[in-house]
């Protein structure tokens, strides 16, 4: 007997350093409500794993594919995550998801820094091991060829823009396959 194998939305994973934009785009993307998308900051569920688990960001980030499975309403999700870009792409592929992509959200330190002081009243996160991850990211974005949407210098509108054609593109893409 064959059991029925889950049925995956496309996927988007926004990953950045804390004080990138990735919430707000967030917020923005939901503010829209486009039939069958969803915008999901994965931060704020908490899940009990076993300690040691090695890669916290990436368990949650499968959590919540799982979870998406099957929810026929949904055709793609755009998640909000810190996970290190090569290891949201292995569960992306471990998922068997049609469509899916990981964008880097990206804002140079001086502008992330303020975000977080000013903004959003954590000081504490406007530190050099934020400055090392974000750098870090930015280097493995590089590497892999992921396609970034850069929160500095410009509008939320703007930054939405870009966000914006690459969920056509995936919705495009998931259609066809």
């Amino acid at each position: 007997m064959r059991t029925k194998q889950p049925r995956y939305p496309a996927i988007l994973v926004l990953t950045g350093a804390s004080g990138a934009g990735k919430t707000t785009l967030i917020e923005k993307l939901n503010e829209r409500e486009i039939p069958g998308v969803v915008g999901i900051n994965c931060d704020r569920v908490k899940l009990d794993l076993p300690e040691g688990t090695s890669d916290r960001q990436a368990e949650v980030l499968r959590y919540w594919i799982t979870q998406l499975s099957n929810d026929p309403k949904i055709r793609l999700a755009v998640l909000d995550t810190q996970v290190r870009p090569h290891a949201a792409q292995q569960v992306l592929d471990q998922t068997g998801g049609a469509s899916s992509q990981v964008v880097l959200v990206n804002c140079d330190h001086p502008v992330r820094n303020d975000r977080l002081i000013n903004e959003r009243k954590q000081p504490e996160l406007a530190n050099r091991q934020m400055d090392c991850w974000a750098a870090y990211l930015r280097g493995q974005a590089d590497a892999l060829g992921l396609a970034m949407i850069h929160t500095d210098d410009v509008s939320s509108d703007e930054s939405f823009g870009e966000l914006d054609a690459l969920i056509s593109s995936l919705l495009s893409r998931a259609r066809k396959s």
